[in-house]
């Protein structure tokens, strides 16, 4: 069984030639794909090892899901308002039709597998499109302009307080009742996805997070945790339920495995073990 586990990370960004000009001595301009380096570190330092995933056919995707062991949804640019049925707004930023559906039906096929899944900020919205659910695409005709969810300040500085629900997984992870975050959209949850509940809001109504009930890890934050160092824990939480989701792959395996051999008769020698108690950070990860 492998010790470390292997988390997917999209990107969700793409760079084309016009964006920028050749650099000196560099290679020449083309399509590009882009993933801020702070979501593998943060992976990295909570002790997995990211896996960043390219634009991918369907069934590369399930190739890919069947060898890691959870998935983290990054940032990036707005989501295409027709993949939840609605109009384009006339403030709609920069959006990618193709990374939309490559991450969409990564989302599905991570669910069907049981996966564990951390979306932060589009990933967040993705997650709850992929869901069913439906987005605000310009949170200033909605909630005014109170608090400013797209900050001119550096993504290492909190600008803004959320609440959050008393017995959500977040809470549990990060503390409360009141958190500190940063923020950088324009879009927001609207209406919920299948499964999904709230469980952090701003001072103005905004959802900020989202989760799954249950034993499984799926859990969104509108912020960019990745910034904030306080929040490493969210990252340690995706590691610690990959890690359980590794031992549901490789259990299956190995009753195979036992019933393909031949029964021997059970040594005199043989003692039984006592099972361990839960470790407090498996404990963290099936809070809520």
């Amino acid at each position: 069984m492998r010790t470390r586990p292997l988390i997917a990370v999209t990107t969700s960004e793409l760079r084309r030639p016009e964006d920028g000009g050749a650099r000196p001595q560099g290679e020449p301009p083309k399509l590009e794909m882009a993933l801020a380096t702070l979501y593998p570190e943060a992976i990295e330092r909570a002790g997995g090892i990211p896996v960043i995933v390219p634009l991918l056919r369907p069934d590369a995707i399930a190739a890919l899901l069947d060898r890691v062991d959870g998935v983290c949804l990054p940032g990036g640019p707005d989501v295409q308002p027709s993949v939840f049925g609605a109009e384009p707004h006339p403030e709609l930023g920069p959006t990618e039709p193709r990374v939309d559906a490559v991450e969409l039906a990564l989302v599905r096929a991570a669910d069907r597998r049981k996966l564990p899944i951390l979306g932060i900020c589009r990933g967040m919205q993705l997650l709850n499109v992929a869901r069913g659910g439906t987005l605000h695409q310009h949170l200033p005709d909605v909630v005014g302009t109170g608090i400013e969810h797209r900050q001119p300040e550096h993504g290492s500085i909190p600008t803004h307080r959320i609440e959050t629900a008393s017995h959500s997984r977040l809470r549990a992870t990060l503390g409360g009742p009141a958190l500190e975050v940063n923020s950088f959209h324009h879009q927001a949850v609207q209406s919920l996805g299948k499964g999904l509940v709230a469980t952090a809001w701003a001072q103005d109504g905004t959802i900020e997070a989202i989760e799954n009930p249950g034993d499984r890890l799926v859990m969104g934050v509108q912020w960019h945790a990745e910034g904030l160092c306080a929040h490493d824990p969210l990252f340690e939480l995706l590691i610690v339920a990959a890690a359980g989701a590794q031992e549901q792959i490789a259990r299956p395996r190995a009753v195979a495995q036992s019933a393909a051999e031949p029964r021997r008769l059970a040594s005199a020698r043989s003692r039984s073990v006592r099972p361990r108690r839960p470790s407090s950070a498996q404990r963290l990860a099936n809070a809520g």
